[in-house]
């Protein structure tokens, strides 16, 4: 993904993302405008300070269960260099569950979960994949199982987390940055001359018109309507009151119907996995 893209994303669009992991990648990302065309190169091709190439976590299968990890924030159509700074693409995710239904080794499949959530683009395929799969197929966190990620592990079998692992985050929100003071002080003004009522809509140096910001709200509820309801569906117990975009753990996350049972780590969910009482 180019990077006026990732920047546009993060300022604009409609995101499933704790805010504190938003506030983590914007840094990120304007820090690499610092970088030297050979230092951005590199990272661009996805390897380390001296060449050698930096290993993504990939999915490895233990004693009959594939174990797919979701080690940070969540996209589609990523880089390179995106996943170098620690982020997920679901395509990847969707091949690895495909490969795991494939394989004759795979008996059962965990999602191993450490991820803030995301882009909404590519989590409800993500979702919808998940509920295809053939084989059982379950979710853990020791960490965070936020917004994004949540909609991914709503549609296992089974949720386990251990007591201090960060669940929910449930619900959308876009974040517009109004500069037109900054640049106003500058001396500078914006004009935008648009063919209708919503174009150009977000332009920097500019304020959103009261047309621009009903319809912003309009594409989060649209998005957060479509969340609430893949919850409900996989996840009758959770209420619309723990669905506000607030975070569970342990046992409150259990009593809110969020996660089915806590565990120690992730060896006691394999062993539950095993059993004759996971995910009923």
């Amino acid at each position: 993904m180019k990077y006026d893209r990732i920047m546009a994303l993060l300022a604009e669009e409609p995101l499933l993302i704790t805010p504190a992991a938003h506030g983590a990648l914007a840094r990120l990302f304007a820090e690499h405008r610092s970088l030297s065309r050979a230092d951005f190169e590199m990272k661009r091709e996805g390897t380390g300070a001296c060449g050698a190439v930096v290993e993504l976590e990939q999915m490895e299968i233990i004693d009959g269960v594939a174990h797919i990890p979701i080690g940070g924030p969540i996209g589609r159509g990523l880089g390179k260099f995106e996943k170098w700074a620690g982020a997920v693409d679901v395509e990847d995710v969707i091949g690895e569950i495909d490969e795991a239904e494939e394989s004759a080794e795979v008996g059962a499949i965990l999602l191993d979960i450490d991820s803030p959530g995301g882009m909404y683009s590519g989590t409800p395929e993500l979702g919808d994949r998940i509920l295809q799969c053939q084989k059982p197929i379950y979710a853990f966190s020791a960490g965070m199982m936020c917004s994004a990620a949540y909609w991914a592990a709503a549609a296992t079998d089974g949720i386990f987390t251990t007591r201090t692992a960060t669940v929910g985050s449930i619900g959308v929100y876009c974040a517009y940055l109004d500069s037109s003071a900054a640049m106003e002080k500058e001396g500078l003004k914006v004009d935008v001359f648009t063919s209708g009522r919503y174009k150009g809509a977000g332009i920097p140096g500019t304020t959103l018109s009261e047309d621009h910001r009903k319809m912003l709200q309009a594409r989060v509820e649209e998005m957060a309507g479509a969340f609430y309801q893949h919850v409900e569906a996989s996840r009758p117990d959770v209420e619309r009151t723990d669905m506000q975009g607030q975070v569970f753990m342990g046992d409150r996350a259990v009593a809110a119907g969020l996660v089915d049972q806590v565990v120690r780590d992730k060896g006691e969910a394999v062993e539950l996995i095993g059993g004759s009482g996971a995910g009923s």
